[in-house]
């Protein structure tokens, strides 16, 4: 595993592997338009949990961003840092307002509740080592997921965006999230204003660019709507 340092002339090195939660803050150095540096993490192989790696992010989990000798970890947490570096992007309401708090709730609730409840589907032995407790943990995950989800859509209403009518990281987000339920029996897909939404994120030069680095695509149909 290659470690930033001497040689590497981006201005930010993003330590990443395929379809993780790197996705986000890449689409925003994409949206952005920053030079970045990529090393991937090989997780079939653990890298992200060698010493090497967690003297970057102590909890060997994806995605870690190094900018110079700053290290940062936890995705939402390198998307608002971004997000402060570059307000050009436009990708934050400004710092004060009600939209900005609207942005901060809802960022929050994607991180700390969708975001880990999908962790409990994806991961049932990150909880129960014992495969005969798994099954009726991610059923439960499951059933939490839509109901987060039924939140998020009822949320978003009729705005155009998550937060109103400015595309912002919780849309990027919202795309990521809708993704990683592409394999379960209940998709977030069929929540209207949700697909919408991602959809139009996921359709952004950014978040393409994003994907065709990583060598994933997004779904062309789901298992829970007709083909």
């Amino acid at each position: 595993m290659k470690i930033a340092g001497a040689g590497m002339t981006a201005m930010y090195t993003l330590y990443w592997a395929p379809g993780t939660a790197a996705m986000a803050p890449q689409t925003v150095l994409e949206e952005a338009g920053q030079p970045y540096e990529m090393i991937r993490l090989d997780v079939a192989a653990r890298e992200h949990e060698q010493p090497a790696y967690r003297k970057l992010n102590p909890n060997g989990r994806i995605p870690t961003l190094v900018d110079g000798d700053f290290v940062i970890f936890e995705t939402a947490a390198i998307c608002q840092y971004l997000c402060d570096k570059h307000p050009e992007a436009d990708l934050a309401p400004p710092a004060g307002t009600r939209e900005r708090g609207r942005f901060y709730q809802w960022l929050t609730y994607m991180t700390n509740t969708v975001q880990a409840g999908l962790i409990d589907w994806w991961h049932p032995d990150f909880t129960f080592p014992e495969p005969a407790h798994q099954a009726a943990f991610k059923a439960r995950a499951e059933e939490k997921l839509m109901r987060n989800f039924g939140v998020l859509d009822a949320g978003i209403g009729g705005n155009r965006w998550v937060t109103g009518d400015r595309h912002t990281v919780c849309d990027i987000y919202l795309a990521m999230l809708t993704r990683w339920t592409r394999f379960m029996p209940r998709t977030a897909w069929h929540f209207p204003n949700v697909r919408r939404v991602a959809e139009a994120a996921a359709a952004r030069p950014a978040f393409q660019r994003m994907m065709r680095k990583q060598g994933i695509a997004w779904p062309q149909r789901w298992p829970d709507t007709p083909a």
